[in-house]
């Protein structure tokens, strides 16, 4: 029988600091890190890609002590498209101390983390080759340029889908050619009016991103910015497009010699524009 193994907190802490380096980035939500501080040991690290109570609850009906979960959101989605990020319930707070979970969340430091970012995550599952970083937000890099095989739009929307294992949106405000094979990606939201022009300026006419739901009010300006500049905007939701990262963290923490798993949540499919659907390469 394999010995469990446990590693003190604060290593764990100290490893992830020195591979974000979050000091060199500000962020939208006022704590970087470590949230919940509730053990002393970790014995094993689930990902997520929010504090979902979906997934807290999943741990704890495992009935496990002395682990950490790892997020990229320190909160849980969007209750509804026009509403912030939500706040995790006082009680379910209570049980993770009470279980020894802690909770450990980097946004913008992984954002803006290179080869474990959401961005360049997804572009790696699409099968893209990334050669540069783009995006600018909270002072680092967030998207990926990416070079390709395809020849369409269709068949990188037909790849998108596989991917995710779900249907997704495309509003198609450019033509059926890729440029050159080329394709952005800003995962979850790409809110930036500017970023639209810059694609147009780089050959780029295609944004792989998450929410482009015409219902949103800042995506009804994404929507004309995207439409005058010929940029077609293909959409997998906010938490399907970042998943990859939290998915590929599993791999950092078995390097540290502690057991991980990543707990899938559901999509919000609102986030889409529903108007453009796509599900099995089909509208």
């Amino acid at each position: 029988m394999t010995e469990t193994r446990f590693l003190p907190s604060q290593f764990v802490y100290d490893r992830l600091e020195e591979q974000f380096k979050p000091d060199r980035v500000t962020d939208i939500f006022p704590k970087k890190g470590l949230q919940f501080d509730f053990n002393t040991e970790i014995r094993k690290v689930y990902t997520a890609t929010f504090a979902n109570p979906s997934v807290i609850r999943e741990i704890l009906r495992r009935g496990e002590t002395d682990i950490m979960l790892f997020t990229h959101h320190p909160r849980p989605p969007m209750p509804s498209l026009q509403a912030n990020y939500a706040e995790i319930p006082e009680d379910l707070i209570e049980q993770m101390k009470e279980r020894r979970i802690s909770l450990f969340s980097y946004h913008i430091p992984m954002d803006a983390g290179c080869f474990y970012s959401p961005a360049y995550t997804l572009g790696e599952a699409l099968g893209g080759n990334i050669y540069d970083f783009w995006y600018p937000q909270n002072n680092g890099l967030i998207g990926v340029l990416c070079s390709s095989g395809f020849d369409t739009i269709t068949e990188l929307r037909n790849k998108f889908i596989k991917v995710l294992g779900h249907k997704v949106s495309c509003t198609q405000y450019g033509g059926e050619k890729l440029i050159d094979g080329k394709f952005a990606v800003m995962p979850g939201c790409s809110k930036s009016l500017e970023a639209y022009k810059y694609l147009k300026e780089n050959g780029v006419n295609v944004l792989v991103t998450g929410v482009t739901s015409p219902v949103v009010d800042w995506s009804k300006e994404v929507h004309e910015a995207a439409k005058a500049n010929g940029i077609t905007l293909l959409a997998g939701t906010h938490c399907s497009t970042e998943q990859f990262a939290p998915r590929k963290m599993c791999g950092y923490f078995q390097n540290l010699g502690l057991e991980s798993e990543f707990i899938p949540e559901a999509p919000n499919f609102d986030e889409l524009d529903a108007e453009n659907i796509y599900e099995d390469g089909a509208k």
